[in-house]
């Protein structure tokens, strides 16, 4: 069932375009058969069309209590964040604060003398799209992080030491020339956006993304704690067993994946991407940049890769991603060419989680392939992560 308050959330906002809910029996079925079989905690799942919402989510909030997911809660995007980052890179391109072909010597002038010289012209364009040379997985060694205090510094000193260090390194390959996924170039990037609006990355996204999209109950770091428990909460997994967790990214990895959202509101992110923007939010040039596929070594099979988007050459082309700090898993595909997106969350993040979100958003994605021409997603089509 849709509680009132939130068909009045979805009606009422003035500053993004009004949606209608809908409740569906044959979506809540569908989320529930997938939850059960793998024995998942919660999920959650949405499907925009145009500006009508289907939203349902099944299960608890927690392993070990009764409390049911409410449509309200808000999940865990993990790397789904990547996206909104690219997209506040964006609005600061449009201020001329920044440009797609600025270099990091340019945009980080106080650490260019100590950048070695394989990454100065390392353009921002490249970062987004994981082309830099930088490190993937596991890069949070001592070798980057010996002398790092993370206890105890601001957070904008975090980001700066670590861009730092890993922009002194040599690159991992020749910028440009191959796709390799990587947190930490989206972590560079959340410095350069700091340096340029003089503001912390989270300030930023609240005013740049959250504040003009209404996406007034988004926010960072876990959805539940011991001092805020009412909400849906993070799953490790235990002797076999899911266990609620606090844990989640470091917020120094923020501008690479510690957002969460309620599945609506993290549906007018999706609406705006797939052509349903407020007026003044993004240009259309600049949105055409944000979804540009290009064609690189290494990105999965069957995409290219945009800015915080990866783009599958299917017809018509869909924008991908996949989310997970591990105890959390989210997937969104976005298809701007029919105004539609699935969204499909899980407060777990094991493999589990992940084959039930799979089965999930390849039932979604093709019943609207169906319903718009578009043929099947494919069993193979995956985001990166």
């Amino acid at each position: 069932m849709i509680p009132v308050a939130l068909v009045a959330l979805l009606a009422s906002s003035a500053a993004a375009p009004p949606f209608t809910v809908q409740a569906d029996p044959e979506l809540t079925a569908r989320l529930e058969r997938s939850r059960g079989a793998h024995g998942i905690p919660g999920m959650g799942a949405l499907v925009l069309r145009g500006n009508r919402i289907t939203i349902a989510v099944t299960g608890k909030r927690r392993s070990d209590r009764d409390a049911p997911l409410l449509a309200t809660d808000a999940f865990h995007l993990g790397s789904d964040t990547k996206s909104m980052t690219a997209s506040l890179v964006a609005r600061l391109v449009e201020r001329r604060r920044l440009r797609w072909d600025e270099t990091l010597a340019e945009a980080l002038p106080e650490i260019a003398p100590r950048m070695d010289p394989g990454f100065k012209s390392v353009t921002l364009d490249m970062l987004m799209r994981h082309v830099a040379g930088l490190p993937t997985g596991g890069a949070f060694t001592p070798e980057f992080t010996a002398g790092f205090d993370d206890e105890h510094w601001p957070i904008a000193q975090q980001r700066q030491w670590m861009a730092e260090r890993f922009l002194a390194r040599p690159p991992k390959q020749t910028p440009g020339s191959r796709f390799a996924y990587s947190n930490y170039g989206y972590l560079i990037l959340g410095h350069v956006v700091e340096q340029a609006a003089g503001k912390a990355w989270e300030e930023l996204i609240r005013e740049e993304v959250f504040a003009p999209l209404a996406m007034s109950g988004c926010g960072f770091g876990p959805t539940a704690t011991s001092a805020h428990p009412e909400g849906s909460w993070a799953h490790d997994v235990k002797n076999n067993a899911y266990v609620p967790t606090e844990e989640d990214n470091p917020p120094l990895i923020g501008p690479a994946g510690t957002i969460h959202c309620p599945l609506v509101d993290w549906a007018r992110f999706a609406a705006a991407h797939a052509g349903s923007a407020p007026p003044g939010w993004l240009t259309e040039a600049s949105l055409a940049h944000l979804h540009e596929p290009k064609a690189f070594e290494g990105v999965p099979s069957g995409k290219d890769i945009a800015l915080g988007w990866g783009v599958t050459r299917t017809q018509p082309p869909r924008l991908t991603h996949s989310g997970s700090n591990g105890y959390n898993h989210a997937e969104i595909v976005v298809i701007p060419q029919v105004h539609a997106a699935v969204l499909v969350t899980s407060n777990a993040g094991d493999e589990p989680a992940r084959a039930a979100a799979k089965e999930v958003l390849d039932a979604l994605v093709d019943g609207i392939g169906a319903s718009s021409g578009g043929g099947k997603s494919g069993a193979t089509e995956r985001p990166p992560r």
